[in-house]
């Protein structure tokens, strides 16, 4: 009983300790205007840490902490999860999703780093989804409108297909693509250090 408790206490401060870590890497990379989205997101590596809490934790903790980095990306950092659908879409599936990659863990720990890789994919997939169909709903409220997609699309593309190419793919892919591609290679160039230490 003494070691399942030590274990859960270990957990709970490992994924604490990395939720605040993503906390402290967002505000970082939020400082720099170039990486950053008008309308909430941005080029980063904040998801690692959450990745790194569901593989030494386990996918529970790991969906916790990135729930609750969401909870703290949507109020602190972000400010763009007031509307419901876009804190669930965005912030708590989004981000919860990142724990995910811990049902790979045995995998990850036995050194397959095709499974580390392929569970980045996977969350990717899901938070790109996620993303996409809150910007799809809230196209108009975030200050869109069809001359937008004419701008971008040419004079009379604006039908609601052209919502889901923006949201789809100008908007969330190019971030959220390029943010996981990096989190890829920091992970595998760490990959040793991070999950032959924190066993």
């Amino acid at each position: 009983m003494k070691n399942v408790s030590n274990k859960r206490a270990f957990q709970i401060a490992f994924a604490a300790i990395m939720i605040a870590l993503s906390a402290v890497l967002d505000f970082a990379f939020k400082a720099i205007p170039l990486l950053d989205m008008p309308r909430g997101g941005s080029v980063t590596i904040t998801m690692l840490p959450i990745v790194v809490a569901g593989v030494v934790c386990g996918p529970l903790y790991g969906v916790i902490a990135g729930v609750g980095f969401g909870i703290i990306n949507c109020f602190l950092i972000d400010a763009y999860g007031w509307l419901p659908s876009s804190f669930i879409l965005d912030y708590v599936v989004g981000f919860g999703a990142l724990g995910l990659v811990g049902i790979f863990r045995k995998q990850i720990y036995e050194g397959k780093k095709i499974y580390f890789v392929l569970g980045f994919i996977m969350v990717f997939l899901i938070r790109w989804i996620a993303a996409g169909i809150s910007g799809v709903i809230n196209f108009e409220i975030w200050g869109y409108t069809k001359e937008t997609l004419e701008e971008i699309f040419g004079a009379g593309k604006n039908s609601t297909g052209y919502i889901y190419l923006f949201s789809f793919f100008v908007y969330n892919f190019p971030y959220l693509s390029l943010s996981t591609l990096v989190c890829i290679i920091i992970g595998l160039i760490g990959y040793k250090p991070i999950f032959k230490v924190i066993e």
